[in-house]
């Protein structure tokens, strides 16, 4: 079992493939504004900063230049939609489960440290039955500032009552391996979310394809920093 008392998850690409219900609830209302739908594929590929960011790539990926009152239309659509209709197309990652078990039952502490809104993260845990795994969850609007800010990092630790000494950073993009490395965190990067540039740049501590690797990716960089 890993060394580390405390561990913080990234959400969307890490713990779930939510791209088709995001793709979905935002083509809903890019569809009232008369602008075409985006695919998946687009999705993957502009998520990660939170909501409103992604409203403002999809706006520019679908046409005429936009204003602030037509970001302000599909933020609120998009949220309003997804809210709604949380899990119908979204899915845990494999081994996801078995970790997250693993874990709070060894007593370690864990945290959601995301960027996806409260409006659409908080519904989504409690559709796929997450939320008992994790005793504090931190969104992108729950705060003023949001990863890589490292004052998100440590929100969500002291939120949990745990130490930054003592924990470790789970994720899938950049944003999250960035936040790890200005909190001085170790982390551990999945390969199988929505990462924008290549794995080897982050500078992770360990790098994994499966959640069943991640126990043992852990005691290793555990293991290291006590050397």
């Amino acid at each position: 079992m890993t060394m580390f008392g405390a561990l913080l998850f990234d959400l969307d690409g890490t713990i779930i493939d939510s791209a088709p219900d995001v793709c979905a609830s935002i083509n809903q209302t890019l569809g009232t504004m008369g602008r075409p739908p985006i695919t998946v594929d687009n999705i993957k590929a502009l998520v990660g900063f939170g909501a409103r960011t992604l409203c403002e790539k999809t706006l520019a990926m679908t046409g005429k230049p936009s204003n602030e009152e037509e970001i302000n239309f599909l933020l609120t659509g998009f949220l309003n939609y997804y809210r709604k209709n949380p899990s119908e197309h979204t899915v845990i990652f494999p081994g996801a489960l078995n970790a997250l078990s693993l874990f709070k039952n060894a007593g370690i502490k864990l945290g959601i440290c995301t960027n996806k809104p409260e409006a659409t993260c908080l519904p989504v845990l409690e559709a796929l039955k997450l939320r008992q795994f994790f005793s504090s969850v931190i969104c992108g609007d729950t705060l003023a500032f949001r990863k890589p800010d490292p004052r998100h990092v440590f929100h969500t630790l002291d939120d949990m009552g745990a130490d930054a000494s003592n924990a470790a950073l789970i994720g899938d993009s950049e944003a999250d391996i960035k936040a790890a490395h200005n909190a001085g965190l170790p982390s551990v990067l999945v390969t199988f979310g929505y990462c924008h540039v290549p794995f080897d740049t982050l500078n992770a501590d360990a790098i994994i394809d499966h959640f069943d690797n991640l126990d043992s990716a852990l005691k290793a960089i555990a293991t290291a920093r006590k050397k």
